[in-house]
């Protein structure tokens, strides 16, 4: 098991290659083509499909990575509803259902709120749904039971708990039984459930000053005062989108969002690009791994803004060591 510790002589530079490794692998996982998870209609967040068979060993093995994740303090790729940490934590759902399908917590939504105890036959609608590509009856005992307002809770209720826990009951106590080997669950429980989930996917960023404060400079650029191309870049990073600036991030970190645990140690060290030819003609590069820029001296503002821009708006990044790569690699 890999341990994070920040004092361990060399484990900046291993870490990078732990948390490349872990961006690499969730990818993959999360991915439609590897056929473990069921997507919202916007294809945006994932969760367990009903069909899974709990004896499929994958999950398992993805709630062990996501608790080394977790254990060693790396972000990962997981866009799932945050119904997946309250799960971990014992907790439940109605506003769930509106993160992960607004148009059927919308339903339901109203369905509790537009109709009174009196009415009969709302919708005209019974206790059979349709989810995950599979026509469920909420009472098996009398699947043509009519939806009324009198049983309009239960009905809510029944359709939240089918598609958060019974549907999903034997891989997600797969993946949780996978997590909590490597994860101590009394721990774990002292976390709320959007705690939980920054910890493991990171947090938005936008203090694009704080992340020109932190920066550090190298070879040709660590001068003082700050060297004209690094004048330069700042000028034509400030002029970016935030759109742009978020493609940065993750040009150079390989993440879009950031570390809450270690926010402190997230910085960028830009260092001047040591290339064959006139500089003009060639793409910063990124390593990911060390969050390390690597700025040719380009030799106008207006050549540094193209070159800068057409690598975030058309792929063209450069990672150092591989073209369309990872340091990992």
């Amino acid at each position: 098991m890999v341990y994070y510790d920040g004092n361990l002589p060399g484990w900046d530079d291993f870490y990078g290659y732990v948390k490349d490794f872990f961006y690499e692998v969730f990818h993959e996982m999360v991915s439609a083509e590897t056929g473990m998870f069921m997507y919202n209609d916007s294809k945006t967040l994932a969760w367990f499909p009903s069909k899974a068979a709990p004896e499929d060993q994958r999950y398992l093995h993805f709630g062990v990575l996501c608790g080394l994740a977790l254990y060693n303090q790396c972000i990962i790729h997981l866009p799932f509803p945050l119904a997946l940490f309250k799960k971990l934590l014992g907790e439940a759902f109605l506003g769930d259902m509106m993160e992960f399908s607004p148009f059927v917590g919308k339903g339901l939504k109203n369905i509790l709120e537009d109709y009174t105890d009196d009415e009969k036959g709302i919708l005209d609608l019974d206790f059979s749904i349709y989810w995950d590509g599979t026509n469920v009856d909420l009472d098996p005992q009398n699947p043509e039971k009519p939806l009324t307002g009198l049983n309009r809770k239960e009905y809510v209720e029944a359709y939240v708990s089918h598609v958060f826990n019974t549907s999903v009951e034997g891989v997600f106590q797969e993946f949780k039984r996978g997590f909590f080997q490597v994860c101590d669950q009394d721990l774990v429980k002292l976390f709320r459930p959007q705690e939980l989930q920054e910890v493991l996917v990171g947090k938005d960023f936008n203090d694009w000053a704080r992340l020109k404060q932190v920066t550090v400079y190298e070879r040709k650029y660590n001068t003082t005062p700050l060297h004209p191309t690094i004048q330069m870049f700042w000028e034509v990073f400030d002029d970016l989108t935030e759109d742009q600036k978020k493609a940065f991030l993750w040009f150079v970190t390989g993440f879009e969002r950031v570390p809450v645990l270690d926010l402190e140690k997230f910085k960028m060290k830009i260092r001047d690009q040591q290339v064959q030819g006139p500089p003009d003609q060639f793409y910063p590069k990124a390593d990911t791994c060390f969050s390390d820029l690597e700025l040719p001296l380009y030799s106008t503002k207006e050549i540094m803004q193209t070159r800068l821009t057409e690598a975030l708006s058309s792929n063209k990044i450069i990672f150092a060591g591989t073209e369309l790569g990872r340091c990992l690699v």
